[in-house]
């Protein structure tokens, strides 16, 4: 392994060799909405997204200029959300921006490759049934969620990971990785004011940037009690750009509306709210257009994202909604700026060995938890393989063990967050709504890349910029993210509870909690889709709505909660 030093990619996947007559992607077009189709001279270009300074068609055009050859540094230049695909007379190549914030998935065919943005047009092209499901993969999302590493549930199907693109030619397909983001890299040697002040230019300038990049349109801010979403507005404000509506939903009461709200009135914008309760959300769930969503977002690597939708079909119902917004919420400046890694990486010491160990351990219990009753050792002993082996292709080690933190967050990075949580842009595409992430721009993906650890832990060089810049007077006496059981009618029942189980420990008790409260206190009524008293009964230990989320998206897919599959 290296050193840590930013490696030169190579091709990570080759086909074997076999000469393809007129090779070709085929591009799966079959969703509800994707990629904008450009017929230039020479070749097909289906793309979606937006680069920096540049309209998508011009970047069409570029694109059917590149070589083998140039397509790697080309990529690496466009800065931006995006995905393309390319077909030329005689070879083609697809490709997805450095956080795969527009998924694509693809398989080997026997005229070159299949891709497209869409599990089921996938599922139909290739016949997949059960009998081709990668088992360790569903017993990963299982756990989890989401796959690990380029898999998707189906064996022979694989992602386009981030950074990475797809080349087809007469020797067949082959994968490879113009942008790899790599946070064990050695820190950047800067004194805490210096990089204050970096910092800032920076948010600034990404703020900057995204007024460039909307062109006057509306902007809808998705607010919440939060760092992040705060940031996107406050810093519009900063910058005088006053065509914002934000928005904050959830049951009656919740924290993260009353502060929306209160963030929101303080810059002058526009706020409303969506009501959110199990009964609403129970039919909503239950709507044929809803499960056309699902069936959108669906790339193949797990569940999808069921937050907001609710909250833009009721805005969309009530004409709130304007037809030319750009969403920008917040994600995921918590996890860029460090907040995701675990106490026990923040002084590593020990063998290489006992380093990976805290690494993979600390991915399990963070991440592959959401029923109890599945944590065998077994099944754990199976998915620390699975780990092991995603980090051993990185082809890394951090020479500094102060820098192993970069490992762990370069796996929840590929999985967690762009499977799951960038994988929620989906909903805003479904509504036909442009968006952007730009908490997720190269720019600040790079500062952080180098950040010193200590700068990351508990977001202190973050928290500290905001808070010394204060933009629109909400960062100094503003909560963030205060707690408040709700609804009220359930405090009393639950402190008695509480008090009830005292005597047997704190694990007792939340499990209790997640079993008979939380049904009824989670903000976005995400348990709706299943009657209270099946929750209760539930002897499996969900830790969270996601799981019974996980073992619907399964069970749709022909798998058992579990991730067997029935003879």
């Amino acid at each position: 392994m290296s050193s840590g030093m930013r490696p030169r990619l190579e091709p990570v996947f080759r086909a074997r060799e076999k000469i393809l007559i007129k090779p070709m992607i085929e591009f799966l077009s079959d969703a509800p909405v994707g990629p904008e189709r450009f017929d230039l001279p020479g070749a097909t270009v289906w793309i979606e997204g937006h680069v920096k300074g540049r309209d998508i068609e011009s970047v069409a055009r570029e694109a059917t200029r590149q070589t083998r050859d140039s397509l790697a540094s080309w990529l690496d230049r466009l800065d931006g959300h995006f995905r393309l695909v390319v077909q030329f007379d005689d070879h083609g190549f697809a490709a997805v921006d450095p956080v795969r914030s527009y998924p694509l998935v693809w398989a080997a065919t026997e005229t070159g490759a299949a891709v497209s943005h869409y599990g089921p047009a996938m599922e139909a092209r290739q016949g997949l049934s059960p009998a081709d499901f990668d088992g360790d993969m569903l017993a990963a999302v299982a756990l989890s969620g989401f796959t690990i590493g380029d898999a998707t549930l189906y064996r022979g199907v694989t992602q386009l990971g981030p950074g990475s693109y797809l080349w087809v030619d007469e020797t067949g397909p082959s994968v490879g990785r113009y942008y790899r983001w790599e946070p064990w890299r050695p820190p950047t040697e800067h004194d805490a004011g210096s990089l204050i002040d970096e910092l800032s230019a920076l948010h600034r300038r990404l703020i900057e940037d995204l007024i460039e990049g909307v062109g006057g349109r509306p902007i809808l801010v998705p607010i919440s009690a939060g760092l992040d979403s705060r940031f996107v507005a406050s810093g519009l404000k900063e910058a005088g750009y006053d065509n914002v509506q934000c928005v904050s939903y959830g049951i009656s009461g919740n924290r993260d509306a009353e502060i929306g709200q209160t963030i929101a009135a303080r810059l002058g914008f526009p706020w409303s709210f969506v009501p959110y309760s199990n009964a609403v959300l129970a039919r909503i769930f239950g709507d044929p257009d809803y499960r056309r969503y699902m069936a959108y977002s669906d790339s193949l690597t797990g569940m999808h994202f069921p937050q907001e939708y609710r909250m833009l079909s009721h805005l969309r119902r009530q004409g709130a909604l304007p037809e030319d917004a750009v969403v920008v919420n917040g994600q995921s400046g918590d996890f860029i700026a460090g907040n995701h890694i675990p106490e026990s990486l923040f002084d590593p010491t020990g063998t290489l060995e006992q380093r990976l160990d805290r690494i993979v351990q600390a991915l399990i219990e963070k991440h592959f938890k959401h029923w109890r009753s599945l944590r065998t050792p077994d099944r754990m002993a199976a998915i620390d393989r699975l780990l092991r082996r995603s980090i051993a292709s990185l082809n890394v080690w951090p020479v500094d063990p102060g820098r192993d933190h970069g490992v762990y967050e370069y796996v929840e990075y590929q999985d967690r967050q762009s499977k799951y949580v960038v994988n929620g842009q989906r909903v805003y595409e479904y509504f036909g709504l442009a968006w952007r992430l730009p908490l997720w721009e190269r720019a600040y993906l790079n500062f952080w890349e180098t950040a010193p650890l200590a700068a990351k832990k508990g977001e202190t060089l973050y928290k500290t910029v905001l808070e010394r810049d204060n933009w629109g007077g909400v960062w100094r006496d503003v909560p963030v993210n205060p707690a408040r059981i709700r609804p009220a009618w359930i405090r009393p029942l639950r402190f008695a509870a509480k008090v009830l189980h005292g005597p047997h420990g704190r694990e007792r008790w939340h499990r209790s909690e997640k079993r008979y409260f939380d049904y009824w206190m989670t903000p976005t009524c995400n348990y709706a889709a299943w009657p209270y008293h099946k929750v209760a009964r539930d002897r499996r230990g969900h830790y969270s709505p996601s799981g019974w989320h996980i073992e619907s998206y399964l069970n749709d897919k022909g798998a058992n909660w579990d991730g067997s599959v029935s003879a």
